[in-house]
């Protein structure tokens, strides 16, 4: 299948630095047509996938795990690894308790923080049966009680209908103190195209992270290059509430 791809690469754009610069350009050209089409709509820094409303929102987004839950099931201990990884060298992270997964899946992300010490529990949309780790949830609409987790971790935030409504439910959750961990995509100025399913998107990593600063009142603790990751290239942003 590889090969077969690499076929058509070069009988569509040649070999070499050229090839490679015309694959950019025509990939740019897409990316931009795709945020300028009448499915997206920009503001500022920031385009949100029109949805005709909230239900149809959860629909699609609910309509996710059928489609991709025999790869995560498939590549979940090359996903758990990672998210080992990933989150275990996160600073800030180390000395939380509790834990609230967002989005979380099949909760692979979740089983990772309970291995590294964490009390933590995910929620979905749709966790599909008999799951351990993640509970039926909206991130829109956390049920959880004002000041009671210490970090919550999320890397779906290309999912958000409403960002600023998420990011307010992460800041009303947290205890003062508290972090709010992110892993992000790369902007679509940056080389990444959104799929089906995504439904809010970014110019630049910079632009997110600044408007969850401003959206959520915090502070940015930390920020690194996570690098290309199983599911692409990620940033990790950690926010921090005000202890007071």
């Amino acid at each position: 299948m590889a090969t077969l791809k690499r076929v058509k690469n070069i009988l569509k754009y040649g070999i070499g630095e050229k090839a490679t610069q015309r694959k950019r350009a025509v990939k740019k050209k897409l990316r931009e047509a795709r945020f300028k089409s009448d499915r997206w709509q920009s503001e500022g820094e920031l385009s949100f996938r029109r949805y005709a409303s909230y239900d149809e929102y959860i629909a699609h987004q609910a309509s996710k795990l059928d489609r991709v839950s025999d790869r995560l099931k498939e590549n979940e201990e090359l996903f758990y690894e990672e998210f080992v990884s990933r989150l275990g060298s996160c600073g800030p992270l180390k000395d939380k308790n509790s834990v609230l997964c967002l989005a979380a899946r099949v909760g692979t992300e979740v089983r990772a923080m309970i291995t590294l010490g964490h009390f933590a529990v995910g929620i979905d949309l749709e966790p599909g049966k008999s799951n351990a780790y993640v509970l039926p949830g909206d991130f829109h609409k956390l049920v959880f009680a004002d000041n009671s987790i210490d970090a919550v971790y999320c890397n779906s935030l290309d999912h958000v209908f409403d960002l600023a409504k998420v990011v307010g439910e992460v800041r009303r959750v947290l205890r003062p103190g508290g972090i709010f961990v992110a892993d992000l995509f790369a902007g679509y100025e940056e080389g990444f195209t959104a799929g089906e399913y995504e439904a809010t998107h970014w110019k630049t990593v910079s632009a997110i992270v600044d408007k969850i600063k401003e959206l959520g009142g915090f502070a940015v603790i930390e920020e690194r290059p996570l690098g290309k990751l199983l599911r692409g290239e990620y940033t990790q942003a950690v926010f921090g509430k005000p202890a007071a």
